[in-house]
């Protein structure tokens, strides 16, 4: 049950987030609307208040009213506003001492008074000898604020109500596909086959559902290729212990000679043997959990050195074996796993050379190339010639051929060395194995064919495997 919280708790986070930013955002923009509001409202209500007294002064101008001074100058009142007829030294009194003194210098001053510990709006006018003084009660000014404030509340309640909705439906659909990739994820875990998920919604979440699905197809093409992978390998284990149990069965009924029965087995473990050490051989490879020590090579001296590795075996099968170097032959690469890698090419072009054929190992600069005049390849076999037991099982039963891992080793040694193999072949002329390195300039004294010797043996002492195709 854990597992489905952490989605909800996604979704919680991104509506609260979201929520609390817009109520903040809200807030904000009420106190000051709030602040502007009583502002305006304070502007109004003095400019009011001043045109009223000009009109007051202008008609005692005119007309003029009775002086009345009880209670400071007796004001003709509502409850709402004082009007007082004052003398301007009365009017000083009763006004602040800044506005007194504007009052006495301009003939006009309004503002803020105090009066008996109530706060009054004033304005005053010097007219007619006289200083007309009108004061209106700011302590009804709630009153005049009151419906902005409710309108300013309501607003701001709608406006969050709609902010929650839309930031519940955004974390929703920023949630779903998570929620979604969360789900293919477990369902990947327990090895079922998600369906792939639908690329929608926002530029990251289109990257992240795309690259789910193709991390989902990769995973099972891995899958497919390591079933296909242990059903050859069971296939191929099961061949030569079919023929040895046969052969010892018969050898024990006596139907084979212990020569026949000793030929076969002995043929048939050496194959087994050699299998098994392609297999761990390719296995390091796949993990990199060996060394490759890349400079500059002098690919002639390793065309030399795998000539005269193979020799031997080239006499047995009746094939001529021969370099051919240009000048200025060097690449950046491994002295003994480039070896390694030629020695697979050039054992398997001598197994599938017919009698009184040629085996060519060419080298010149970034390339070493090993050209045969074997059955040659068809044009659909060259695209997946690299592929372990390819080749074995389309051509197993026609020509001499080998474990079926050799040119898949080759493959990932000149992967691991920065290089490449490539393969040109015409059925029934022959095929060109190619091992495509970065060039390199040879120093003035290369490496020459007793260090390469050397780095031959250090490989048979460590973790090198015997060529095989």
């Amino acid at each position: 049950m854990s597992r489905l919280h952490g989605p909800r708790r996604l979704r919680a986070r991104l509506f609260v987030g979201m929520a609390a930013t817009v109520a903040v955002s809200i807030v904000v923009v009420l106190v000051v609307g709030l602040a502007l509001t009583r502002r305006s409202l304070d502007e109004d209500a003095l400019r009011a208040l001043t045109r009223q007294v000009n009109l007051i002064a202008a008609q005692h101008v005119a007309s003029p009213l009775p002086r009345r001074n009880s209670e400071i100058g007796r004001f003709l009142a509502t409850e709402e506003e004082r009007l007082a007829i004052l003398t301007p030294v009365q009017a000083e009194l009763l006004l602040p001492g800044p506005a007194a003194a504007r009052l006495r210098e301009t003939g006009r001053a309004d503002g803020t008074v105090d009066v008996r510990g109530e706060p009054f709006r004033y304005a005053a006018r010097l007219a007619g000898g006289d200083a007309i003084v009108l004061l209106r009660s700011a302590r009804n000014q709630s009153a005049d604020w009151t419906p902005f404030l409710l309108g300013l509340a309501l607003a701001a309640l709608l406006g969050l109500l709609l902010a929650a909705g839309v930031a519940f439906l955004l974390a929703r659909a920023v949630a779903r596909p998570v929620t979604r990739v969360a789900a293919a994820s477990r369902l990947l875990a327990e090895g079922d086959n998600p369906d792939p998920l639908p690329v929608e919604g926002s530029t990251e979440l289109r990257q992240l559902a795309s690259s789910f699905n193709e991390l989902s197809q990769e995973l099972h093409r891995a899958q497919d290729a390591e079933r296909a992978f242990l059903l050859s390998v069971s296939h191929e284990l099961k061949t030569p212990l079919t023929a040895i149990r046969g052969h010892a069965e018969g050898l024990s009924d006596g139907i084979v000679s212990p020569e026949r029965a000793g030929e076969v087995i002995e043929r048939e473990t050496r194959r087994l043997e050699r299998l098994i050490r392609d297999l761990l051989d390719l296995a390091r490879l796949r993990r990199r959990s060996f060394d490759v020590v890349l400079g500059p090579v002098d690919l002639g001296s390793v065309a030399d050195e795998a000539v005269a590795r193979h020799a031997h075996d080239a006499r047995l099968y009746g094939v001529c074996l021969e370099s051919r170097v240009e000048p200025g032959a060097g690449a950046i690469a491994d002295a003994g796993r480039t070896l390694q890698a030629l020695s697979n090419l050039t054992e398997n072009a001598i197994r599938c050379t017919p009698r009184g054929g040629t085996v060519v190992i060419e080298a010149a600069a970034g390339r070493l190339s090993v050209v045969d005049d074997g059955p040659g390849l068809a044009a659909d076999d060259l695209a997946r010639a690299f592929e372990r037991f390819y080749l074995w099982d389309r051509y197993g039963a026609d020509r001499p051929v080998g474990t079926g891992l050799g040119l898949a080793i080759v493959a990932e040694l000149a992967d691991a060395m920065g290089g490449r193999v490539t393969v040109e072949s015409t059925p029934g002329a022959g095929s060109t194995f190619s091992l495509v390195l970065d060039p390199a300039t040879l120093p003035a004294h290369s490496s020459g064919p007793h260090a390469l010797r050397t780095a031959y043996a250090a490989l048979k002492s460590g973790e090198h495997v015997p060529p095989s195709v």
